[in-house]
């Protein structure tokens, strides 16, 4: 509901300057944060790969994630390893998201 304040200054704007202001309020939105875990982790894939194939075990890769700030559960990290190796990214980048409708 919209309180007098709002009418007013919508009646005062412009049709410009009202765009500017969504537009600003629209950039402010960020993404699920699940998302964004999917696109840290392909970013990080190739490393993670490379760690793989010294022998790294997924257990210390995943610790120094979470130590990072990147949790992810043994499944999650199973699953979005599966999806790189694969090759199932979708369009927003999200291999988990493949298949949904």
């Amino acid at each position: 509901m919209k309180n007098n304040d709002t009418v007013t200054r919508e009646a005062n704007e412009d049709i410009e300057a009202q765009a500017r202001r969504y537009t600003d309020a629209l950039l402010t939105l960020k993404p699920k944060a699940q998302h964004q875990k999917t696109q840290l982790f392909t970013l990080l894939h190739p490393v993670i790969l490379e760690l793989l194939s010294k022998h790294v075990s997924q257990k210390a890769i995943l610790d120094m994630l979470q130590t990072q700030g990147l949790k992810l559960h043994p499944s999650r990290f199973k699953a979005l390893m599966d999806a790189h190796a694969a090759g199932a990214h979708n369009e927003s980048g999200d291999p988990a998201e493949k298949g949904k409708a």
